[in-house]
């Protein structure tokens, strides 16, 4: 056995992704021409599906620690954020997946703030538990690495689904809408104001509902803000530029739940004519149509749009906040009233995308497991990993074909010698 596979297999223990008793077993069947090569090794274990490709490649990297947290095996990335990166998990308890969402280390070492934003995080996720509100399984922190574990919910972002389907109709837009006012009800009844809706924050689900997704801006009504820098304050531009509202611009924190209902209209407004409702190519302009343009007619870009309901949409849009719904929940019912009946069903992901199937190393951009967690040099517990292998059949066969070697070597430099006597005779 190599050095190297020795290593990489003292990762694997050290990991905790898989047990000795397991990875031993499997080890039995592995061809002997590969047993030296820590990827065939690997790549043995792929195949057994006792490991996913990313799992493997960060495991060949030397990074063991960080794919277990807590009782989540990390299987793969999925996605990233401003705060760090999401990963695919799955639940060592019920093996059912899991969505986790990890504090870059970077962001961490840039200063306390970021700590600071994901532990408010932390906190606000777990006090949302509505059927349109992505729920928070657990939070925790595993060799000092902040995570947030999220149901896992297949489907695609409201802007995917846009971008790679088209426009929706008013009418499955009002039913989806609603439920995103439903989300945004139960959280203002918190007291939570989100400061983030947007069509990457909104995911809709195989069978065409809607789960609202990221609190990390969210507002406590009354908060008495003691770190602007964590929170927000006057000066600060807090969301996302492309749907806050006017107020939010000036004060992120001197708003009401009416700033999540002009970023609700602005969403829809996307979903209706795949277009943000503030024109601009930069954050100076954008800031400056929020708060003194109108945007373009929604039936200049969308004829199919009823007028009452593109009204409707406007009305959320407006500057005032006096002259927009006063309520999520009055925007809930209105939406019910244009509501088709009939969900439309979406085709459900594959996991196996982001597991053994796809997953290539290049397509890991934004992991933060390699900069989390650094592989140490612990050579740990004495062990042979290849106990599982007949060992002294490997040993015979090893003499074997040394033996053979070096009768043919022998062989060999007889010939030659008598070639040479030969030539000298002659």
């Amino acid at each position: 056995m190599s050095a190297e596979v020795d290593r990489f297999l003292r990762s694997v223990l050290k990991s905790e992704l898989l047990p000795r008793e397991p990875l031993q077993e499997a080890l039995r069947d592995l061809p002997k021409v590969g047993r030296d090569d820590p990827k065939t090794v690997a790549d043995h274990l792929v195949a057994k599906n006792l490991l996913t490709p990313y799992q493997a490649h960060k495991l060949l990297l030397g990074v063991s620690l960080g794919l277990v947290l807590g009782n989540y095996r990390i299987q793969a990335p999925i996605g990233r954020g401003g705060m760090g990166t999401v990963y695919l998990a799955k639940d060592s308890r019920t093996l059912q997946p899991a969505a986790i969402k990890v504090l870059s280390s970077k962001r961490a070492r840039e200063g306390e703030r970021h700590l600071q934003r994901f532990q408010r995080e932390m906190d606000l996720s777990q006090r949302l538990r509505h059927p349109n509100v992505a729920r928070t399984l657990e939070v925790g922190v595993e060799h000092g690495v902040h995570y947030i574990a999220l149901e896992y919910i297949p489907g695609q972002t409201l802007s995917r689904l846009v971008h790679s389907q088209g426009l929706l109709s008013a009418a499955r837009a009002a039913r989806l809408f609603a439920e995103v006012a439903a989300a945004l009800e139960h959280a203002h009844a918190q007291g939570i104001i989100h400061r983030d809706v947007k069509p990457s924050n909104i995911m809709v689900t195989p069978d065409d509902r809607i789960k609202l997704l990221d609190v990390g801006l969210a507002l406590l009504v009354g908060e008495e803000v003691e770190d602007t820098e964590v929170v927000g304050g006057k000066g600060y531009v807090v969301g996302s530029l492309d749907y806050i509202a006017p107020e939010q611009t000036r004060d992120p924190t001197q708003i009401d739940a009416r700033a999540d209902l002009y970023a609700l209209g602005g969403a829809l407004y996307f979903a209706l004519t795949g277009k943000p409702p503030a024109v601009g190519t930069n954050s100076k302009e954008k800031i400056h149509a929020h708060r003194h343009l109108e945007p373009e007619p929604i039936q200049r870009r969308n004829p199919q749009v009823p007028d009452p309901f593109a009204r409707y949409v406007h009305r959320l849009l407006s500057k005032n906040p006096d002259h927009r719904p006063s309520s999520a929940t009055e925007v809930r019912q209105a939406m019910l009233a244009w509501a088709d009946k009939a969900p439309v069903r979406l085709p459900e992901p594959d996991l196996g995308v982001y597991e053994a199937k796809a997953w290539q190393p290049e397509s890991s951009a934004g992991d933060t497991l390699g900069e989390v967690f650094q592989a140490k040099a612990d050579p740990g517990e004495p062990w042979e990993p290849f106990d599982a292998f007949d060992q002294e059949q490997w040993r015979r066969d090893r003499i074997l074909w040394w033996s053979v070697v070096g009768a043919s070597s022998a062989a060999a430099l007889v010939l030659v010698i008598s070639i040479l006597v030969l030539i000298f005779k002659r």
